[in-house]
């Protein structure tokens, strides 16, 4: 016999990997903009922009009766990886700077302001997406405890 109450508070499982996904992102964006005014030469290379890659989490359900495998169900979503973003660094004319090369060039980081502060955006409405959810999955439980309580 399996357990009635597995998986009842999947939902909030799902909802909070999705929350620590979305904290990681802005953990790194956080780092993107810090850095962004590195610079660097040929030799020393400038702060690389910082990108996350998310995977979704998936789990194999078991049927009640057969045994075997309904299918993966979602578990919500993790960080992959940290990738370097490969955009080329713009070069600047400073002569007087100490990453300055021979010819005056100065490598700048490859961050860009606009994009980070996109990504923010983008990380603040997933995060208002993923308490929504959390607080729609409370109040179906609740919901259904109040409807068996009667």
């Amino acid at each position: 016999m399996t357990d009635p109450m597995k998986g009842v508070f999947r939902g909030f499982d799902i909802a909070g990997a999705g929350l620590r996904a979305e904290l990681q992102r802005s953990e790194v964006v956080a780092s993107n903009l810090g850095n962004m005014h590195r610079t660097g030469n040929a030799d020393n290379e400038p702060y690389r922009r910082k990108v996350l890659v998310f995977e979704e989490l998936l789990e194999d359900a078991q049927r009640g009766n057969g045994g075997g495998s309904a299918g993966p169900l979602a578990g919500g979503v993790a960080v992959a990886e940290v990738r370097e973003d490969s955009t080329p660094f713009p070069v600047f004319y400073q002569p007087g700077h100490p990453d300055a090369d021979a010819s005056g060039k100065v490598l700048g980081s490859n961050v860009d302001l606009f994009q980070e502060l996109v990504d923010m955006q983008v990380i603040e409405r997933s995060f208002d997406a993923n308490l929504t959810a959390l607080r729609t999955y409370r109040g179906m439980l609740q919901n259904t405890i109040t409807n068996m309580s009667r």
